[in-house]
Formats: C-alpha cells, structure tokens, sequence
C-alpha cells in the first residue's frame, strides 16, 4: 500500500492569528489532520495559544508528527501560569520514548515547579532508573506538587538506591508540606519503603489504624505484608478483630494468609 500523501496546509495559516479561539482551533486542527511535516513549526507557535482547545491540538499534532525537535517546546509549556493541559503535555512527552529521556532529566533542574513535576511523571512512565537518585533528592524540594510527583514515582521504581531518602523524609518531613497532608505524604512515603521491605516504614504505616479518616486500608495492609517483621502480623490482625466483616478485614485475611 502506497504511503499518504500529506495534506497541503496553506488554507490553514491565515486563521491561525484570527481573534476567535474557535477559528484558530479548526485551523491548528487542520494541520494535525494534515499530517504534513510543513505543519511542524506551525504547531510550535500553536503552544504558545491561550485556548486549551487550540493548545490540544496542537500539543495532539506535534505528538502525532513525531519530530524530536518538539520535545523541548512541550516541556517549555508547561512553564506557564496555569496548565490544563499537563496531561497532554506528559502523554506527548512519553510517546516520544527514549529520545525525551535527556531533556526530562534536564528539567528536573527547571525553574519552575510543575515542569519538574510533570518531568517525573513522565520519567516515571517511561521506568528510568538513572532518574532514581536525582527524583529521590526532590523529597527536599521546595514545592509540595513536586515532592507528591517524587514520593509516587519512588514507589513505583521500587529502588533500593531511595531507602535512605525516604526514610530520612518519614523523620524529617519538609516544612513546606501542610500540617494537614504531613501524615499522608510521610504514609505515602512509607508504602514505597514497604515495597522495598524496609521496616522503617512500619511505624507510620501502623498509624493508619488509629486514622479512620484518613485509613486508606487495603494500601497499608498490603505494605505491612511486604515487611519481614514480627511486629506485621498483630498490626493486620487489629483490622479483623475491629470489624470482621469489613472490606479491611477481608484484605487482612488475605495477606495474612500469605505471609510466613
């Protein structure tokens, strides 16, 4: 089967500066339709378009032409004094694979708070582990967003190179995170070490009982299974005899179950 011809793009340019966000939305439209490389710088100026409609498809089309040389523009995007548009920003930088991972490593250093934090993310969907230790020193960063982006993708790298800076975080806990989220940042943290089997996690993670608001069960029981320790088993076993009909109790009982 013969390759597509790209669609010619000139019909498109005029409206792409036209007052009305709807105009400039079906010409950026147009060029993502088009699929023609000419549209590619057409796009990048697209990004810098107030109008998430107009800015989803030109972010949309710049993941679907795949040229590399958009990749720095994506991540300049989300520099900006709002983002509604960070998941399709992260979504395209991921497509790109391997070839966003220098930039994304880079932009760990960015000046502004949401390109480190979509940067880890997207670092964290594509499972580099050469980001483990720069991710690991932003449990120190001076923005919560950030550090929430850190302590998620830490649990899912499940690396042993993070033990030391997640338990340094349970202890020390940043001052910029809320007096009210401190105890749900420290618990996340201690799921991550729970997946590493570290008992550090286990004074936090026992805490959970005593916080019927804020229990997040089946998480924690699960952890607490993932832990070598005498101290686990009467911890999951409080679930059970507190209510044994509950859905707490039916995950203690199965990670009970399987516990040595």
């Amino acid at each position: 089967m013969p390759p597509k011809i790209p669609k010619p793009i000139d019909s498109y340019l005029l409206d792409l500066n036209h007052a009305d966000a709807k105009i400039r939305r079906e010409a950026v439209k147009g060029l993502r339709q088009s699929k023609n490389p000419d549209a590619f710088p057409y796009l990048i100026a697209a990004l810098k378009d107030e109008a998430v409609s107009v800015l989803i498809h030109a972010i949309r089309g710049l993941d679907e032409l795949g040229d590399p040389r958009a990749i720095p523009a994506l991540i300049q995007r989300l520099d900006r004094a709002s983002c509604d548009v960070c998941d399709e920003v992260g979504a395209a930088l991921v497509s790109f694979g391997d070839l966003a991972i220098p930039h994304l490593l880079a932009a760990l250093k960015a000046a502004h708070p949401r390109v480190r934090a979509v940067s880890i993310s997207c670092l964290n969907s594509l499972d580099v582990p050469e980001a483990v230790a720069a991710i690991a020193a932003l449990l120190n960063d001076l923005d919560p967003m950030v550090i929430g982006a850190a302590l998620r993708a830490l649990w899912d790298f499940n690396d042993p190179r993070s033990r030391d800076s997640l338990a340094e975080f349970i202890s020390q806990t940043p001052s910029v995170i809320s007096p009210d989220d401190v105890f749900d940042q420290q618990r996340e943290a201690a799921f991550a070490l729970a997946e590493l089997g570290d008992e550090r996690a286990i004074d936090v993670l026992a805490q959970s009982f005593s916080r019927p608001d804020h229990r997040r069960c089946i998480d924690t029981i699960k952890q607490l299974g993932k832990i070598d320790s005498p101290r686990v088993r009467p911890l999951i076993e409080a679930y059970i005899v507190e209510d044994p009909d509950s859905t707490c109790a039916s995950q203690a009982r199965a990670t009970l179950a399987n516990l040595a």
